[in-house]
């Protein structure tokens, strides 16, 4: 076999690629010898010893000869990629067929792209790494994020078996109503169409309804019925509405007490798995807001390291290599979305995109610039000879480690987080482009 290579781009390789004839005649040998065996011959049963020129009359000499390079092209595939140290993102697609005999074929494979770094130019990128720091302000935020989360409601004045205290029967900040209520043009006055709102709960102080109407509410009782008039503001969405006074009837039809979840022991190691106070949970989660906002302010710094390297780095990725990325970008898209609730496809109503419009507009672009950064990282890895050390990664697998309480889990991961595992050289390559990264921040 002989092969003659050319970078057509970046990312695609053309190999001329010449088979003796001799070849061709073993291959079309085993296409007759499969139809014999597998195929249809009018007058003939499958397995019977029908004569090679049957077979060739019946399939043609066309269609027998192209079978015949397809077995050519899987077996010598591989040593094309072996011999050329060629290392594909897609399958080879075979362009132009030369001659038959001998076997003469063009094949182009998609590669990695090919990158290259001017070093003088990007070693004078420098950056300023942006610093974060979490106060206490931001700690009570999540704390009250996290109760309005957990908080359930009674209805008032029942019986509650967790303690709940539902004895006030009046409307106060925090506590749920349902209501029933109608919009006048004025008091005594008509009903504004399509403006009743049934059945609807409203929690109080929440600010979901026009200002000021949740507050007439308060003192109220279920079963009460409550008039008042309210203003509208300018800047009210609907221009009907803007500056206008309009009479409300309120129904109060259920009225609800809210139930805080008590900061107990118990409650925390339902929320975080781990045994501790108030106190020791707040240091917790300060910790974890921390390390959120660092992680956003990484993603920040490493944007911007990016954007300047492509000001003097630039290259086209491949079709297939782009597309198998925007695949998987889409398919996160779903699941983070799912986590919250909704489906893409809700999603997409609501943005009003077909899914291949959002593909194009929103993920694509997102994918291109995930690879991109990927493979300039991998780069400058490779340019700047920089990798991790033994102590750090043991170190970055100890904070791995720590995150689990079974000792059990534990043992396990330390067992199988040793050089040649996976995930081990997943973290060493991880722990190799920080550094990379870090080296442009001062």
């Amino acid at each position: 076999m002989q092969t003659e290579v050319t970078r057509l781009k970046s990312y695609l390789i053309q190999v001329n690629v010449k088979e003796s004839g001799v070849e061709l005649e073993k291959a079309k040998k085993q296409v007759i010898e499969r139809i014999r065996n597998e195929g249809r011959v009018k007058g003939f049963k499958k397995g019977s010893a029908i004569p090679d020129a049957v077979i060739v009359r019946e399939y043609g000499e066309e269609f027998i000869s192209n079978q015949a390079l397809d077995v050519i092209l899987d077996k010598i595939y591989p040593k094309i990629l072996k011999k050329e140290n060629i290392i594909p993102v897609a399958a080879g697609k075979v362009t132009e067929v030369k001659s038959l005999n001998p076997v003469e074929f063009i094949i182009e494979i998609e590669v990695l792209p090919e990158i290259e770094i001017d070093e003088k130019k990007v070693k004078k990128i420098s950056l300023k790494k942006t610093e974060v720091t979490t106060n206490d302000d931001e700690v009570d935020t999540e704390i009250k994020a996290i109760e309005k989360r957990f908080t359930h409601f009674h209805e008032a004045g029942s019986h509650t078996e967790d303690g709940a205290d539902t004895s006030n029967t009046t409307i106060e900040n925090g506590d749920r109503v349902t209501i029933d209520a109608q919009w006048y043009e004025k008091k005594g006055g008509e009903a504004i169409a399509e403006t009743r709102v049934p059945g609807y709960p409203l929690v109080i102080g929440s600010n979901t309804f026009i200002p000021g109407f949740e507050a007439e509410l308060i003192g109220a009782k279920a079963g009460d019925e409550v008039a008042f008039d309210i203003t509208f503001p300018s800047d009210y969405h609907s221009e009907i509405f803007k500056n206008k006074k309009v009479h409300f009837i309120v129904k109060i039809e259920k009225l609800e007490k809210p139930h805080t979840p008590e900061w107990n022991e118990k409650f925390i190691e339902g929320l975080r798995g781990v045994k501790t106070d108030f106190n020791g949970f707040k240091e917790l989660l300060k910790k974890e807001i921390q390390e959120r906002k660092e992680y956003d302010a990484r993603s920040k710094d490493e944007h911007e390291l990016l954007t300047k390297i492509l000001e003097i780095v630039d290259f086209e990725v491949g079709e297939h290599l782009l597309s198998h990325e925007t695949d998987r970008v889409l398919a996160e898209h779903k699941q983070n979305l799912e986590g919250q609730g909704f489906t893409l496809k809700d999603y997409l109503s609501h943005l009003k995109k077909s899914e291949e419009s959002y593909k194009d507009e929103v993920v694509k672009p997102e994918a291109l610039r995930r690879l991109k950064a990927e493979l300039i990282l991998r780069k400058l890895r490779e340019v700047m000879n920089i990798e991790a050390t033994d102590a750090e990664v043991a170190e970055e697998i100890s904070k791995v480690i720590a995150q689990y309480t079974s000792e059990d889990v534990k043992k396990r991961l330390t067992e199988k987080l040793i050089p040649g595992d996976s995930y081990y050289e997943e973290i060493k390559s991880r722990l190799a482009y920080k550094k990379v990264v870090d080296s442009f921040f001062a």
